[in-house]
């Protein structure tokens, strides 16, 4: 087993973590133990984790302590009281700049750790403040009831749609929308090819996702437009017709790892917006209702118009629910020969 070359006393080695899911989709807040100092910058801290400390993100997110679609994300503290939050994202794939149910999960963490303190003194109010991440600052909205969080809505900088290209799928054919949502999204149609987003179905469309995503990265490299750092991973996203009656749209995305979403994605449905207002099918200000694949739903909207960078797209907004499900202490001990973690089956192997 290949075990990194780490400044950390491994003997010392521990994250307190609180553990949620956001519409079903796993996230684990790092409260404690990365050692990140206060007010650092979220791309500073990235690579800082990624170069120096990837046992963090291996000890948190992979197997025994988590698995192949684990999320987390390490908190940075304020440089003063009044100051933003800022996280670092991670999954078993590496360090995304941006993740939607992450960013909700992160924010109710932060009001149910007593570390963001409601205005005000009635029972239904709302919460409003940001969070710095790798991709930039995101206004948050809360929705607080009786004093909990009912719904946390974040606000990207930038989505946008880049365009279409053909890739095959079992002998034919067919559209590959291409779009940007604070990471990047393949859009495939399943009509046609005898599956649909079902969670009976879903060991077949993470399966059909690696040649796809094979076929894209031979025809196009995509950097982050925000950070211009290349490569940024594609993820698969395939799309059905709605079976909730409040939904406008249906979809499962499939990272590059062979992890796959449970919720509706906030990043997807970020780019999914900007794809529909590129083609005409949604109109700023419209809401956009998005069901994943058990059924949950995010409430979307495409706020306005932008140009970023030279780039047309547009600004979206998310709104999902979280719920804490259980708070922990991660612990290391350096006898264990498979300490920082391990992956097997679902996808390309880890040790």
């Amino acid at each position: 087993m290949r075990v990194t070359n780490d400044p950390f006393d491994s003997a010392a080695r521990a994250l307190r973590v609180v553990d949620s899911h956001t519409c079903g989709q796993p996230t684990r807040v790092i409260v404690d133990g990365t050692r990140i100092a206060p007010g650092t910058a979220p791309l500073v801290a990235q690579a800082q984790i990624r170069d120096e400390h990837d046992w963090i993100r291996r000890v948190a997110v992979l197997e025994p302590r988590g698995h192949r679609s684990m999320f987390a994300a390490a908190l940075i503290p304020p440089a003063s009281p009044e100051g933003d939050y800022g996280v670092v994202y991670m999954d078993s794939f590496g360090y995304p700049n941006m993740c939607g149910h992450a960013t909700i999960g992160v924010a109710t963490t932060l009001f149910e750790e007593g570390l963001l303190q409601p205005r005000g003194e009635h029972n239904t109010q709302t919460l409003e403040f940001g969070l710095l991440t790798p991709a930039g600052r995101v206004e948050l909205r809360a929705r607080l009831a009786h004093g909990r969080i009912e719904a946390v809505a974040f606000r990207s900088p930038l989505a946008f749609h880049l365009g279409s290209l053909q890739v095959e799928i079992a002998g034919r054919q067919r559209t590959v929308e291409l779009s940007y949502g604070g990471q990047w999204y393949a859009f495939i149609d399943l009509a046609g090819t005898g599956h649909q987003v079902d969670p009976n179905e879903i060991d077949a469309l993470v399966a059909m996702a690696a040649p796809v995503r094979a076929q894209i990265e031979a025809a196009i490299q995509l950097n982050d437009p925000l950070t211009g750092k290349p490569p940024s991973p594609i993820n698969i996203v395939w799309v059905d017709r709605p079976t909730h009656p409040a939904a406008n749209g249906h979809n499962v995305p499939v990272s590059p790892a062979g992890s796959f979403d449970r919720s509706p994605c906030g990043t997807a449905t970020c780019a999914r917006m900007a794809t529909l207002v590129a083609q005409g099918k949604l109109a700023i200000g419209e809401r956009f209702v998005n069901e994943g694949l058990l059924g949950t739903l995010y409430y979307g909207k495409a706020v306005s118009s932008i140009t970023h960078s030279g780039i047309t797209g547009i600004v979206p907004e998310v709104e999902g629910s979280a719920w804490i499900t259980s708070r922990a202490v991660l612990s290391v001990d350096p006898r264990d020969p498979l300490r920082n973690g391990y992956l097997v089956g679902g996808g390309a192997a880890i040790t």
